[in-house]
C-alpha cells in the first residue's frame, strides 16, 4: 500500500502571526492558536513533493489497476511490461511511502515544539488533529478507496505522541526495538492473513465487485474488507509504521533538518546515503535477479539474517539514503533552485493523494468508467507521469493565491475549531 500524509507533512512555518485579537479571547484559546511560523522548512516540501511521484507510480500499479487486497501479485508479460515493472520495484516500492513516514514523524515532533512555544495543552492539541485525520481516514478508506493509509498513520501517531518529548536517545532506542520486531515477530504471517492476503477467492471477487457493481455495492464491499480483513491486521502492522515515524521525530530533534545545522553532518550523510542507497538496491537487486532465475528468495536464518532480509527495512534503509542524497543536494543554490518545482506537491500533499484517489477511483471502477484491468505497467507509468506533471501545474498556481490546499486548510480549520484564513 503506497500512500502518502497531509498538512502536518507541509507545515506552514511562514505564515505571520495573527494580530488584533481580544486579550481575553487569546488568553482562553492560547493552547488551541496557529502556530507562529518564523521559517518555511522548503527541504521537507521538496521531499515530500518527490515521494508523492513514486506513492501514485506505485498505487497506480498495485492498488488502482487492479485490486490491492489479495493482489496475487502476477508477474507481467512482454520485456518492456516487465522492465518498467521490476524499475518500479527496485526504485520506489516501499522506499516513497517510507519517506513519507518519517517526514510525517518530523512533523509531530515539529507541531508539538512549535505549539508549546504558543501556551500549554499543545499535546492533546496534537492529539486532537490526529484524531480528526482518523477520520478523514475511515472516511476515504470506505468512501473512495480501500488503500488508505491516513488511519494507519493517525493512529500509529498516537502511540508516538508517548515518545515526544522524551530523549533521542530514548527515541532511537524504541524504533531499533520496533525494527527489530517486525523483522522477528512470530505473528506476521497472521497479519499477512488477517489483511486478507490468503483469503482464498477474495482477490477474483474483489475484480468482480470493483470492476462492475455499483458505488454502494463497491462501499459496502469495502466496508467488509477494512473492519474485517484490514483492521484486525493493524496491531501487527504498526511496528513498521512506528519505526519510521520514531526515526522522523529523531531526525527533527537532532537538528538535521536545519540547514544550518546540517553542516556538520555531512560525513553522517553521505554515509547514510550511500549504505541506504546501496543496500537498498542491491538486495533490490538480489530478489530480482534470484527469483527470476531460480525462485523467491528463502529467509535466511539468524537474527541478522531475517533482519536484512526483511522488505519494510531494506526499503526504510533506501528511503534513509534518498532522503540523506537529497538533504546534500539541496545545500547547493542550484540544486535547490531546480528541486523547488517539487514544492508546491509537497505543500499540497493531503489534497494531491486524496485527489488521486477520488480521480483514479472513479477511473477504473466500475460506477466510474470501469477500466479496472484493462492497462498494463507501461500505460500506467505514462497516465501517472501526465496526472503528476497536472498536479504540479495546479498546487503551484493554486498556492500563488492560497495559503493551504482545500483538505489542507479543511484539516486545520477543525484542528483549532475555527475557520482559518485561506487567502493570500
Amino acid at each position: 500500500m503506497e500512500t502518502p500524509t497531509p498538512e502536518d507533512w507541509t507545515l506552514e512555518l511562514n505564515e505571520p502571526v495573527p494580530t488584533a485579537v481580544p486579550v481575553g479571547a487569546a488568553r482562553r484559546e492560547a493552547h488551541a492558536a496557529p502556530i507562529a511560523k518564523e521559517s518555511r522548512i522548503d527541504d521537507m516540501d521538496i521531499i515530500r513533493g518527490m515521494a508523492l511521484f513514486g506513492v501514485l507510480t506505485m498505487n497506480l500499479a498495485l492498488g488502482f489497476r487492479v485490486p490491492f487486497f489479495g493482489n496475487p501479485f502476477s508477474m507481467p508479460t512482454g520485456l518492456l511490461e516487465r522492465v518498467v515493472f521490476r524499475l518500479e520495484l527496485i526504485l520506489l516500492s516501499g522506499k516513497a511511502m517510507s519517506l513519507f513516514s518519517i517526514l510525517f514523524g518530523a512533523g509531530l515532533a515539529i507541531f508539538l515544539e512549535r505549539a508549546r512555544a504558543r501556551g500549554p495543552g499543545a499535546l492533546g492539541l496534537l492529539a486532537r488533529r490526529l484524531l480528526f485525520l482518523t477520520g478523514f481516514g475511515l472516511a476515504h478508506a470506505l468512501l473512495v478507496w480501500h488503500g488508505d493509509i491516513l488511519t494507519s498513520y493517525s493512529l500509529t501517531g498516537l502511540i508516538a505522541l508517548f515518545f515526544l518529548q522524551r530523549r533521542v536517545s530514548v527515541v532511537l532506542i524504541a524504533a531499533g526495538g520496533s525494527l527489530v520486531w517486525q523483522a522477528l515477530g512470530p505473528l506476521w504471517p497472521a497479519a499477512a492473513a488477517l489483511a486478507g492476503r490468503e483469503v482464498p477467492g477474495h482477490f477474483q471477487e474483489a475484480v468482480r465487485v470493483y470492476g462492475t457493481a455499483s458505488y454502494f455495492d463497491v462501499v459496502a464491499f469495502r466496508a467488509y474488507e477494512i473492519f474485517r480483513l484490514e483492521m484486525p491486521g493493524y496491531i501487527f502492522l504498526v511496528p513498521d509504521e512506528l519505526t519510521k515515524m520514531l526515526l522522523g521525530i529523531a531526525i527533527w530533534r537532532s537538528g538535521i533538518l536545519r540547514l544550518e545545522v546540517r553542516e556538520k553532518h555531512l560525513r553522517a550523510l553521505r554515509w547514510v546515503g550511500f549504505a541506504g542507497i546501496l543496500y537498498g538496491m542491491g538486495y533490490s537487486l538480489y530478489r530480482w535477479i534470484y527469483f527470476e532465475i531460480y525462485h523467491p528468495p528463502r529467509v535466511p536464518p539468524g537474527m541478522l539474517g531475517r533482519i536484512f532480509s526483511n522488505f519494510q527495512i531494506m526499503a526504510l534503509a533506501c528511503a534513509l539514503g534518498y532522503g540523506a542524497l537529497l538533504l546534500l543536494l539541496l545545500r547547493r543554490a542550484t540544486w535547490r533552485k531546480s528541486l523547488g518545482i517539487f514544492a508546491p506537491l509537497g505543500r499540497m500533499a493531503f489534497t494531491n493523494y486524496l485527489t488521486q484517489s477520488i480521480v483514479f477511483s472513479t477511473l477504473f471502477y466500475g460506477y466510474g468508467f470501469g477500466l479496472l484491468g484493462k492497462f498494463g505497467y507501461v500505460a500506467m507509468a505514462l497516465i501517472g507521469t501526465a496526472f503528476y506533471v497536472l498536479q504540479g501545474f495546479v498546487s503551484t498556481i493554486w498556492l500563488r493565491h492560497f495559503r493551504f490546499g482545500p483538505f489542507e486548510w479543511a484539516w486545520r480549520s477543525l484542528t483549532y475549531g475555527q475557520l482559518q484564513p485561506m487567502r493570500r
